[in-house]
């Protein structure tokens, strides 16, 4: 177990290094303003490969993905889905004049192919094999850096180009991702028979609630920026990018734990609530660490990597969130492998709607976008607690360390 959690906590850890690049790139050599557009760009992007990955990556771990009618399922609703999305997408940021018609077409095709590149990785992640996930993400990210090295030796790198350079690292990465998925899973069917009904059932509410966390940020962007202005969202995003790989370590985890919770329920197991407040313990204590490091480091790498100093209230406010994080989503991962999803969403669509609801009042209160994360990081907690009831709802008595510690959700 422990080397699989490793390679997990590795294979976010690579994709949190990746996307940290990519976006201290765009700051550097864009500049704060534009930054604060890619972030809204990226923001749903990430939202949409969410909305997919709940729907048919986390489906096709907890269903029997070799069962023919399922597999039609699944790949009907990858295809469906994600064209709908990417098309949609890119018609509203032309309309609404946030993208040229250019940009808008490129924006559309880096969503596509972030999208089944994330199923790729879930493929790779359901067997197991986070090294190949490893080696996935960094042929995309090395295609990307070169095309964008091509781009600059021409004319200066614009928005566009680095969406181009997206969508063609993670086609590449897609198709090389898929020659190192397991033989057993390396195949596709025909769509006639396929099960929809199965794969919707469960992957729905799978996928609204993957939906809930980049929501919820692609929200307070538009918060912000209709409280504060463009260049707020730019510095307030600088501060979360910054402290992203804390949170997408916590996510690498959690994607194990859901990939092992769901082979035991499987086989008739069940996952084990001692085992969830074990992983909160480790992950707790992990935020901690890496969140003062990350403090401590602030005032010099916020110049280094962005351009601009860093808030470092923004900073700590994240890091509070990213701690919330590490203490409530063992639970949801324990309860939703075992048909629980329903309220596993709704509990956390509820933080999230306070989330955004305290936020919404201290910004219009005149305060700061930097204490936005602290709203965030409170409504999160909360929603822990009632996740953590549902888990313990299952029947099996409290850890003792969970006895003797104060709630955490």
């Amino acid at each position: 177990m422990r080397s699989k959690a490793v390679g997990a906590i590795a294979a976010q850890s690579v994709q949190a290094l990746i996307s940290l690049v990519l976006q201290i790139m765009v700051s550097r050599i864009l500049g704060i303003e534009e930054f604060g557009q890619f972030a809204i760009l990226y923001g749903v992007i990430v939202l949409a490969t969410a909305v997919i990955t709940g729907l048919v990556g986390d489906t096709l771990i907890v269903l029997d993905r070799a069962g023919r009618s399922i597999r039609a399922g699944l790949e009907g609703t990858l295809i469906a889905v994600t064209l709908t999305t990417a098309v949609a997408a890119g018609v509203i940021a032309w309309a609404t004049g946030f993208l040229s018609g250019v940009e808008s077409m490129l924006f559309a095709a880096a969503l596509a192919a972030f999208a089944v590149e994330e199923i790729i990785r879930r493929l790779l992640m359901a067997g197991m094999s986070f090294l190949r996930v490893v080696v996935t993400d960094l042929v995309g990210f090395v295609v990307a850096l070169l095309i964008l090295g091509a781009v600059w030796l021409v004319q200066p790198l614009t928005l566009g180009a680095f969406l181009g350079a997206i969508a063609a690292g993670q086609v590449v990465a897609l198709i090389g991702g898929w020659f190192l998925v397991a033989r057993d899973d390396r195949f596709l069917v025909g769509l006639r028979g396929a099960d929809y009904r199965a794969v919707w059932k469960y992957g729905s509410w799978r996928g609204l609630q993957q939906t809930l966390r980049p929501a919820m940020f692609t929200a307070t962007r538009l918060l912000v920026l209709a409280f504060a202005g463009l260049t707020a969202v730019g510095q307030l995003e600088a501060a979360r990018t910054y402290t992203s790989p804390l949170i997408l370590v916590v996510g690498g985890f959690s994607s194990f734990l859901f990939v092992r919770f769901a082979a035991k329920h499987r086989e008739g197991e069940g996952g084990s609530l001692r085992e969830a407040d074990l992983v909160v313990f480790v992950l707790l204590g992990l935020t901690v660490v890496m969140g003062a490091i990350a403090v401590a480091l602030a005032p010099w790498m916020g110049p280094l990597l962005f351009g601009v100093p860093l808030d470092i209230l923004a900073v700590i406010g994240w890091i509070a969130y990213g701690t919330s994080v590490a203490m409530v989503t063992p639970y949801g991962a324990l309860s939703a492998v075992s048909g629980k999803q329903t309220a596993v969403f709704l509990i956390r669509l509820g933080d999230t709607i306070l989330g955004l609801l305290a936020a919404t009042v201290m910004l219009s209160s005149g305060l700061s976008a930097s204490t936005v994360p602290f709203a965030l990081a409170v409504a999160s907690l909360l929603g822990g607690i009632g996740l953590r009831w549902l888990a313990t709802a299952r029947g099996e008595p409290p850890s003792p360390q969970a006895e003797s510690a104060p709630s955490s959700g």
